[in-house]
């Protein structure tokens, strides 16, 4: 009974709640800055767990699981519906090649940062500091381009083009993220070397590739004749219902699987429009939910959690300069951004909080939670100083 009374809280809080985030109200700027991205519902989420209300406790989060399966199955797809490629041709290639190489630097800084950082402050297995410093390395790679709605309209003309290449940057710089998730969930299972090359060469592979192959056509044949967008939604709901729980099933990632199917999905399907469409009128409910799931198991154990955070939010910081410097470097066409672009990357976005759950839900170990803890309290320093690191971006290239 509590598992039900707790779903039917959390829809009417995300439905209720989309009427008041992502609005701009007059308000202070630290106050507008939750409204707008929603993460007072992270809190919200806290004050229902079990430190708090005991609402949202292990056992109602445990009867859930479909519907965060569902969540992270529904941002996945969102995600990989970016990546057509006609819509990418639009672009000047060097644009996808410098999102490539900003996500990648990124993510190889911060990797290598916590990697070496993690033997100093907790004794972890070697597999599992590689899963530590993968997700938190995955995280730190995502730009986000909510802080974009804070320029001035009337300022907009003047930064036109680094707009342009930070929105694009933001939308592609993801992909390193997924590329690395699939590499941990085919690593993490594995214990030894030998485990590891069964993984990545073994049936199990094969197996994995043969049944991603049999969804996509069965799911090519369901949108092979064009259907109203009722019958469109029911099919998409469906199609995210089944993949999200099949991949739970198989201890993989619904995140990372819904997005490659979607990727598939956006290049194959004539309806991608429509799909399009379905799946982005509800992403804003998807994502107060999943801030609500991430605060109901958030802890914070110790004051030096707050210390850590503010370490992996500057060593990303430091990733993001770095890599932001070298766009300009990428070639002639390039040298009309300024080398500090990279005040514009700093806010993360609603993917690493997709991120964080998806490791939080499948890797469960004594440090998981402090991880996430973490990076959380990262997400929210990163929230809040990308405002006026933007207007320093501006004012400088003014």
């Amino acid at each position: 009974m509590k598992v039900f009374f707790a779903f039917l809280l959390l829809v009417f809080l995300a439905f209720s709640g989309y009427h008041l985030s992502f609005r701009k109200f007059k308000v202070p700027l630290f106050a507008r800055k939750f409204y707008l991205t929603g993460l007072e519902f992270l809190f919200l989420g806290l004050l229902l767990g079990p430190q708090f209300l005991n609402i949202l406790d292990e056992k109602t989060c445990e009867g859930l699981a479909p519907v965060t399966a569902l969540l992270l199955g529904w941002i996945g797809m969102l995600f990989g519906f970016q990546f057509e490629l006609s819509n990418l041709k639009r672009f000047p290639f060097i644009f996808f090649e410098a999102a490539l190489l900003e996500g990648l630097l990124t993510f190889i800084i911060v990797f290598s940062g916590i990697y070496i950082s993690l033997p100093f402050l907790i004794e972890l297995p070697e597999h599992l500091k590689i899963c530590v410093s993968l997700v938190l390395a995955s995280a730190a790679a995502c730009t986000a381009q909510t802080g974009l709605a804070f320029v001035s309209k009337k300022n907009i003309g003047k930064y036109q083009a680094t707009i342009k290449l930070l929105k694009y940057l933001s939308s592609i710089d993801g992909l390193i993220s997924m590329l690395a998730l699939l590499f941990l969930f085919i690593y993490f299972p594995a214990r030894d070397s030998s485990a590891i090359q069964n993984a990545i060469l073994g049936s199990d592979t094969f197996i994995a590739a043969a049944c991603f192959a049999g969804i996509i056509v069965l799911f090519n044949l369901f949108l092979i004749h064009r259907k109203n967008q009722n019958e469109l939604a029911m099919i998409i709901i469906g199609m995210t219902i089944f993949i999200s729980g099949f991949a739970s099933l198989m201890h993989f990632s619904p995140l990372v699987a819904s997005f490659f199917v979607g990727i598939l999905l956006v290049n194959l399907t004539p309806e991608k429009e429509k799909i399009f469409a379905t799946l982005a009128s509800i992403e804003k409910p998807a994502y107060l939910l999943l801030l609500v799931f991430l605060g109901s198991t958030w802890h914070i154990e110790s004051i030096w959690i707050f210390g850590i955070a503010a370490g992996y939010c500057l060593l990303r910081f430091s990733g993001k300069m770095i890599s932001g410097a070298v766009i300009p470097e990428l070639g002639t066409n390039m040298k009309i951004y300024p080398a500090n672009i990279g005040f514009g990357l700093i806010e993360q976005g609603g993917l690493p909080l997709a991120i964080l759950y998806d490791f939080q839900q499948e890797c469960i170990f004594e440090v998981t939670g402090s991880v996430v803890g973490v990076a959380l309290l990262s997400i929210i320093y990163n929230d809040l100083l990308n405002p006026n690191l933007l207007k320093l971006l501006f004012k400088k290239e003014n």
